[in-house]
């Protein structure tokens, strides 16, 4: 049995230093540096239209049948505006942030 609980413990030693170095490996990879075209920029423009209206609509179905208030939805369309100006600004090229969220509700238990 000790032999057994010894090896359970090795073996998740290792798996939990294996997912760190992956991390870190992840972390140090260099994105590759990409221009896209005029013509790949309007295309992804559109989509990107496309989709705000698409989302936008949802919102306003929300305040419609009463899930969202008028206020919320409101900060929801600015956010949204907000998020494809910056998107547009870096040239189409997904941002990526690591920052986590945490749940505050989580906080206060600890």
């Amino acid at each position: 049995m000790k032999r057994m609980t010894g090896l359970v413990l090795l073996l998740s030693f290792f798996l939990l230093g294996g997912i760190q170095a992956n991390a870190e490996m992840e972390k140090n990879e260099e994105r590759p540096k990409v221009e896209l075209t005029d013509q790949q920029k309007q295309e992804l423009d559109k989509l990107y239209l496309e989709l705000l209206e698409t989302k936008k609509a949802i919102i306003n179905k929300y305040v419609e049948y009463g899930v969202l208030s008028k206020e919320k939805a409101d900060k929801k369309l600015n956010w949204l505006e907000d998020h494809y100006q910056k998107i547009k600004e870096h040239g189409y090229i997904p941002m990526h942030h690591h920052k986590k969220h945490r749940d505050e509700d989580t906080n206060d238990n600890d």
